[in-house]
């Protein structure tokens, strides 16, 4: 095999391949990325047996061949040398990068693995794949993978869990203290498929291989979910498990509201923040007449107190929050106000944008 290709084309696509390759064994397979070149392409592949991703760059093919190479040592020499023209081949069991034009300064010899040792990737049927805006996933991403559960015997929980309803789709997480949830509609038509529960690093890994703009592909099989972005192909297994009734965990018929400026309470709640006790983490949230009042507990560095006009005419109540599930879902609101709901001080309340458009966020707070 030998082929010339721009150095940093190949590397950006290399970087990528290394967050699908294992980097625990230089000698697993799993720890390899194939290279394929053939018809002036490069096929790029890796795969840690759970998420599988490849890409196809344009090179000039002298040598048809295949090899692979162990996936990280690659990428980090690859970001050490210059951004020119590099030839590589494959010489008696090494990989050899040079400069294309034979001047002077590098060559590198870097071991490779048999490129027949490479496992087989996990393929989809092109008819399930359906079309995106990108910036409208994205966001939906954005607005719900915070709230996926971390290291939760509830494996289930630590994924997003997406649906089609109706003709929108929808994207939930919750770790049973808060949930994001989103229910959009799309001028793309978007076919059936079975209900997944997604890998946050997936969609992660996804959303940092886009530009924002345009379209992409997604599509369902059974245990698996796939993405086209361009030249780019990734895959992932899906979370196992039955998702909760997450509709039954909305709060219906709230009756009492309050219309905050989201700036003021940003700031609010940063300031009060630093006087909380570390381990709750508890900061309490007045609603009074026209104001809410954010302060907290008197602690061995002190006590704060913060007050932020409203728009509340209610009764007087008292809520206390964890600061920090407070924060999370009140960034994620796009508009210059954000609104609460609630029934009670001691109920799941939802946070919204007001006006209110197609996401909300529920919010359990603590017992006083």
């Amino acid at each position: 095999m030998k082929f010339l290709c721009q150095s940093n084309v190949l590397r950006s696509e290399i970087e990528i391949a290394n967050s699908f390759s294992s980097s625990k064994n230089s000698l697993s397979i799993f720890s390899n990325v194939l290279l394929e070149a053939t018809n002036d392409a490069l096929t790029i592949k890796a795969t840690d047996q759970n998420m599988g991703f490849s890409s196809i760059i344009p090179v000039s093919v002298l040598v048809p061949g295949s090899t692979t190479v162990y996936c990280d040592k690659l990428s980090q020499l690859l970001k050490n040398i210059p951004d020119t023209e590099i030839e590589v081949s494959e010489e008696n069991g090494n990989m050899v990068i040079k400069p294309s034009d034979n001047s002077s300064g590098f060559i590198i010899n870097i071991k490779t693995i048999d490129s027949s040792k490479f496992p087989e990737m996990v393929d989809i049927n092109e008819s399930l794949y359906f079309s995106l805006t990108q910036r409208d996933y994205f966001d939906m991403i954005d607005k719900t993978s915070f709230a996926v559960a971390e290291n939760d015997s509830r494996h289930f929980l630590t994924g997003v869990y997406m649906e089609k309803k109706d003709d929108d789709l929808v994207l939930v997480a919750t770790d049973g203290k808060r949930m994001g949830y989103v229910c959009r509609h799309f001028e793309q038509s978007i076919p059936d498929f079975p209900p997944a529960i997604i890998p946050p690093k997936f969609l992660s890994l996804m959303k940092s291989m886009g530009s924002g703009e345009g379209l992409f592909s997604i599509g369902v099989n059974e245990g698996y979910i796939f993405s086209e972005i361009g030249n780019r192909t990734i895959y992932s297994t899906l979370i196992q498990g039955p998702y909760p009734a997450y509709e039954k965990v909305i709060p219906k018929n709230l009756e009492n509201y309050c219309v905050i400026r989201k700036e003021d309470m940003e700031k609010a709640i940063s300031l009060i923040s630093i006087l909380v006790e570390s381990k709750s983490k508890r900061i309490f949230v007045d609603l009074t007449d026209n104001k809410v009042i954010l302060s907290s507990e008197n602690t061995e560095f002190g006590e704060g107190e913060q007050s932020v006009p409203a728009s509340y005419s209610g009764a007087d109540v008292r809520m206390s929050f964890n600061s920090q599930l407070l924060v999370a879902p009140i960034k994620k609101i796009d508009s210059e106000y954000i609104k609460i709901l609630f029934s009670k001080p001691s109920s799941a309340m939802i946070f919204t944008s007001e006006p209110e458009k197609d996401y909300l966020f529920v919010l359990m707070p603590m017992q006083i």
